[in-house]
């Protein structure tokens, strides 16, 4: 079940969070209903991850083909194939082992499921939001029906015309995305080139044989831009932290040099003091020593108060320089995600269109009976265990997120 927890003080802290909540509430009791609470997570599935003892908004967050998600403070942790309470449980558990959280009051939930594709003998074929207890009928019904009627040859030139232009279409941006996530890996390294070997696995075959210097050229400049900025900001707190030491440096030396003064002055003021009891120097004599003694101490409680300010500001220069980095790789992070999801749902809708294209070189054989009444056959394409499986359905046969369901003519 789609776990939604939370606090009264949560809600005092945060007002514009209800909706959400409520919302949460009522997907956790619609996914329940449609014996969803077995479902298990899946990469493609975006999840709002919440601290509910902070004042912060949740955070979206995409589960990447690996399975993993990036989750606050504790990094990349696997959650396919976890139901959501088992992520959450998981979740928990991370930050107690890490001594991040002692008790964390913490929810998750599944914001976007993976769409569903629609193919085959409909009037709308492509991908549709997945929503809990969809089924076959219901999907058709987003893909604005099936037709009742075989469409003319000139249609049916029209529509695969422009199928194979989504393809080709799809192709262009897939080698965009792929570039991009190669040129995202030399980012992280530190490398001034962009490495086609770094490309995707999933989106190599994309970028074989086809000319794609132009892609890269303008993501070699990106890479080159990036590092010079980078680099210029990190040599500026560099030089900054180098310039804090060296100060830091100077002033110990002068505290080393005060403290022997003040111990000079103190003896100079020792004796005058001596002297002025046996009454063998002048009051101002005395009170010369005692001042300049005075003094020295005064210029060394000086030295320590510059040297802790010396301090702070080196100990700032290194945090902005850490963070400065830390930054950098989370961004670059992120982005890798993003790509990665980007480049899954564009192979998946390139295969949409392509499975469409012959499904309806196939259809053409029923073009004479066309005024016919015809019935429809369907079939669900579904991912298990890594490999797609063809299984039959009905109308009401219920659909998973990922799955394609496939509307076929059966007869005439």
């Amino acid at each position: 079940m789609f776990q939604a927890i939370f606090t009264w003080r949560g809600f005092s802290r945060r007002p514009a969070f209800l909706g959400c909540v409520f919302l949460a509430l009522a997907m956790s009791a619609a996914c329940a209903k449609a014996g969803a609470d077995d479902y298990r997570l899946s990469a493609g599935d975006a999840v709002t991850f919440d601290f509910l003892d902070d004042a912060e908004l949740p955070v979206t967050l995409t589960v990447t083909s690996a399975g993993d998600v990036q989750f606050p403070l504790i990094g990349d942790v696997r959650i396919a194939g976890l139901t959501v309470t088992q992520a959450l449980a998981s979740l928990r558990a991370q930050y107690v082992e890490k001594d991040i959280l002692k008790d964390p009051r913490i929810a998750l939930n599944i914001t976007t499921f993976r769409p569903i594709f629609v193919l085959g003998e409909v009037n709308s074929p492509g991908s549709f939001p997945f929503y809990p207890g969809l089924t076959v009928e219901q999907a058709i019904g987003l893909a604005g029906g099936t037709q009742t009627d075989v469409t003319n040859p000139s249609d049916r030139i029209v529509a695969r015309a422009r199928l194979r232009g989504e393809i080709d279409g799809s192709d262009a941006q897939i080698v965009h995305e792929a570039v991009y996530a190669a040129r995202l890996v030399a980012q992280l390294e530190g490398r001034d080139k962009v490495d086609l070997n770094d490309v995707p696995e999933i989106a190599k075959k994309f970028v074989q044989d086809v000319s794609i210097k132009s892609v890269v050229e303008i993501e070699q400049k990106i890479l080159e831009t990036d590092l010079a900025t980078s680099r210029s900001q990190i040599d500026i707190l560099s030089q900054g932290i180098k310039e804090a030491e060296k100060g830091l440096e100077i002033l110990q030396q002068l505290e080393v040099e005060q403290k022997e003064l003040v111990a000079t002055t103190e003896a100079v003021f020792g004796r005058a003091d001596e002297l002025r009891q046996k009454q063998l120097n002048t009051s101002a004599e005395w009170l010369r020593a005692k001042t300049a003694a005075s003094g020295e101490k005064a210029s060394l409680l000086q030295i320590y108060a510059d040297m802790s300010r010396s301090r702070r500001e080196l100990g700032g220069l290194r945090l902005d320089l850490a963070k400065l980095q830390a930054d950098r790789q989370n961004d670059i992070l992120l982005k890798q995600q993003e790509r990665d999801v980007a480049i899954k749902k564009l192979i998946a809708e390139r295969q949409s269109a392509e499975e469409q294209f012959f499904l309806m070189a196939a259809a053409s054989a029923t073009e004479n009976a066309a005024k016919n009444k015809i019935t429809f056959s369907y079939q669900i394409r579904r991912q298990v265990d890594g490999n797609r499986q063809a299984m039959p359905a009905d109308a009401q046969t219920e659909v998973l997120p990922g799955d394609a369901v496939i509307v076929a003519i059966a007869g005439i």
